[in-house]
């Protein structure tokens, strides 16, 4: 704290007058949110400002800025999207007025776009870029999404008060630039942050991104430009980062605090695809200060993975589709998830453009309105209603298949469970060790093993247990492995080819073989599909009777998340494997189709290839007036327990709308009321945790044992119950 407090202190003498100037007057934020500033992060900037103390935020686009709106700002925020059609949107006078604007005293924030913007303009898209600062994008070198690893430098510290060393921060496809030959008349520009890892998960070659820069803070002209090819403001966590971008270009402090959800508020969904426009934004300005609707930002990914099930209502903005028709509602199969959401009670409130694009596409239930203020008074009338009533857990079949989950020491859980649990075809089974050496696995038809730590799980089995599970398979059972497991156990006739090391988690590209377009039928050759760390198969000594295929091979070059360390190329190997051992069957997955929604189909095709079944069912919806719940799992001892209590009795109670997760993940607090650790030890009571329950959230700890008891007593603000039988009480 003294080393942080010491370079904000000399971050703010070298503009300190400044400082003193505009003490008794708010700050004056003015946000793009015009055509080109798309995604969530538009959103994220446009909380921030709107919500932080002593600023006052105003909404621009184009036009405005054409009209002369940066004449009463002291800040521009140019959010992720496209730079190319910020550009456009802009056009020739807004973009000399943006120049004039920095030159002339203003600051500048951008991320991912915002940073392409400022850099200099080359053939082709990006000859409309600003040339503020003299860097330039690699070609080939921008791709990719995931959470990477970043390093910051003693001049992050120095300049901006951002704590020298490395922080995961959320990137997108944002620029990996080099510093140009040539220096730019009155501009003074240092990178503050660099990549700290070569991830690439195309299947062409491209540069590496490691020692690239990654934030830049430039004094250009008597303006300050601070830019970031990542995306800081997508995180909650992530404060440090954009205060201290503040704290350069404007020379002062800016505070704020997420909302928090408060109880009986409707979760609402805003979709963020394409560009607000001004009167859509200011709209949005009002739901977040008047707090009358928990307001939960959206774009087609969150409906592909699965999002609408958490929530009561949907807001279609009025430019939504306007750049790109098939965003958002409309995209890919997402049409069909939202007139489910409908067709379950939740509603969806288009205008404008997405309103002509929900009657074009017939989506039948959609409130299609004359603008926000209607839309508005429609969400209100919607919070009158009287809720539909739950719909009830799905009766099983007759004779559904018997499969047995292993749940214990080095396993997580994991959505396929869930999955399973409610689909009429399967009848699940939560087995530990200890049965499984026992021979409970006799009375089953199929055998799931979850990720999780193969090493700890294959310790906990011990030798009768391993040998349990391969005298089952031989004589004739079923198995299905994700991870390293089923390669652990001897059971496939593959390797990891880096074994003892993570290469990090991202969206990987696979492509399917032939015999994996016969199991995986109309799912296309491509996929892209989560990758948590897992291996990537090569060939290892045979498997004593037994016939295996490919059905998947990795189609990314990289993949490298935490570090700068080489890693062996993806590229070829598998995936997806599957064939027999003896009498039964076996089923392994190096990637996880299950972690979202929109390739469950794989893991459905795996079931229907493995065991005749193909299981229909889908994961719980929430009930209107749900309490939002977040339940933190993970792989320690005493997780049997935990994993019945969840699948047999909390996922099925409709007064809870339940997301299951190994991390907490600080973007989902705002949008909890409650959180249930139901494995936890002395790391797991986080700053973002303190915050939550400090805010009014309820924090449940399962103190199941002496020691959790005595541990939980030291969670201030938390309530310990002693079984998960409690749980259910202690939520309401």
């Amino acid at each position: 704290m003294r080393r942080l407090f010491a370079a904000a202190i000399a971050a703010f003498a070298c503009f300190s007058a400044m400082a003193a100037s505009a003490a008794e007057s708010p700050l004056r934020v003015a946000v793009y949110v015009g055509t080109g500033a798309s995604n969530i992060g538009a959103y994220r900037w446009l909380e921030i400002a709107s919500t932080a103390g002593n600023v006052v935020a105003t909404p621009v686009d184009g036009e405005t800025v054409r009209a002369g709106a940066l004449d009463d700002a002291d800040v521009l925020i140019m959010p992720g999207g496209s730079a190319h059609t910020e550009a456009e949107s802009l056009g020739a006078e807004g973009r000399e007025k943006v120049k004039s604007f920095v030159r002339g005293g203003g600051g500048y924030i951008g991320t991912c776009a915002g940073f392409y913007l400022v850099s200099q303009p080359t053939t082709g898209i990006r000859k409309d870029y600003l040339g503020l600062i003299p860097f330039v994008d690699t070609k080939d070198g921008g791709n990719g999404q995931s959470d990477l690893m970043f390093d910051f430098n003693a001049s992050a510290e120095r300049l901006a008060g951002i704590k020298e060393g490395k922080q995961k921060i959320r990137y997108s496809r944002g620029p990996v630039p080099v510093r140009t030959k040539n220096e730019i008349d009155g501009v003074k520009a240092e990178v503050v942050a660099t990549f700290d890892c070569d991830y690439n998960p195309k299947n062409v070659p491209a540069a590496p991104k490691a020692g690239h820069a990654a934030a830049v803070a430039a004094e250009c002209g008597k303006g300050r430009i601070f830019v970031y090819t990542c995306h800081p403001e997508s995180d909650v966590d992530d404060h440090e980062c954009l205060e201290g971008a503040f704290r350069y270009v404007a020379g002062r402090e800016v505070r704020w605090a997420y909302p928090q959800r408060k109880r009986g508020q409707l979760a609402v969904g805003f979709m963020c695809d394409d560009s607000f426009g001004v009167d859509t934004a200011r709209l949005i300005q009002r739901l977040l200060r008047e707090g009358e609707f928990d307001i939960v930002p959206m774009n087609a990914k969150n409906i592909q993975n699965g999002e609408l099930r958490h929530l009561d209502a949907l807001l279609a903005p009025a430019n939504l589709g306007r750049v790109d028709a098939k965003k958002g509602i409309y995209f890919a199969d997402n049409a069909g998830r939202t007139k489910a959401f409908i067709a379950r009670g939740g509603r969806v409130i288009a205008w404008g453009n997405a309103a002509a694009r929900a009657k074009a596409y017939k989506l039948s239930g959609a409130l299609c309105v004359s603008n926000a203020d209607a839309a508005l008074a429609k969400l209100r009338d919607f919070a009158g209603e009287k809720a539909q009533a739950a719909a009830p857990s799905p009766a099983k079949a007759d004779k559904p298949v018997k499969i047995a989950v292993l749940a214990d020491d080095g396993c997580s859980m994991g959505e396929i469970p869930q999955v399973l649990e409610f689909s009429p075809e399967c009848e699940v089974c939560v087995l530990d060790a200890k049965e499984v050496a026992a021979g409970a696995l006799k009375s089953c038809a199929a055998l799931f093993v979850p990720d999780g730590s193969s090493q700890v799980a294959l310790k906990t089995l011990g030798e009768a247990g391993r040998k349990a599970i391969v005298g089952f398979v031989r004589g004739g059972g079923l198995y299905y492995g994700a991870g390293e497991g089923a390669a652990s156990l001897g059971l496939v006739p593959f390797k990891d080819d880096m074994p003892g090391n993570c290469r990090g988690k991202a969206p990987a590209n696979i492509r399917l073989t032939d015999e994996g377009k016969a199991v995986f039928s109309g799912s296309g050759d491509a996929r892209t599909v989560w990758y948590a760390g897992d291996p990537a198969f090569i060939a290892a000594d045979p498997v004593e009777d037994s016939e295996f295929s490919v059905f998947a091979r990795y189609d990314s070059c990289a993949i490298n998340t935490d570090g700068p360390s080489a890693t062996p190329s993806m590229m070829g190997k598998a995936a997806l494997v599957g064939g027999r051992v003896g009498k039964g069957k076996v089923y392994a997955q190096c990637v996880h189709p299950e972690r979202h929604e929109h390739t469950f189909d794989m893991v459905r095709g795996a079931f229907a290839w493995l065991a005749g079944v193909r299981p229909t069912g889908e994961l719980p919806v929430r009930a209107r007036g749900a309490k939002s719940v977040v339940v933190k799992m993970g792989s320690q001892e005493g997780i049997n327990p935990a994993v019945k209590f969840i699948l047999k009795t909390l996922l099925h109670d409709s007064s809870f709308d339940c997301r299951i997760s190994d991390a907490i993940d600080s973007n989902v607090l705002p949008h909890a009321d409650a959180v249930v650790l139901c494995l936890f030890d002395a790391n797991s009571w986080t700053p973002a945790l303190e915050r939550f329950a400090a805010n009014g959230g309820k924090v449940i700890v399962v103190a199941d044992t002496e020691g959790k008891r005595a541990l939980a007593t030291k969670f201030a603000g938390a309530t310990a119950v002693h079984s998960f039988d409690e749980v259910p009480a202690a939520l309401r």
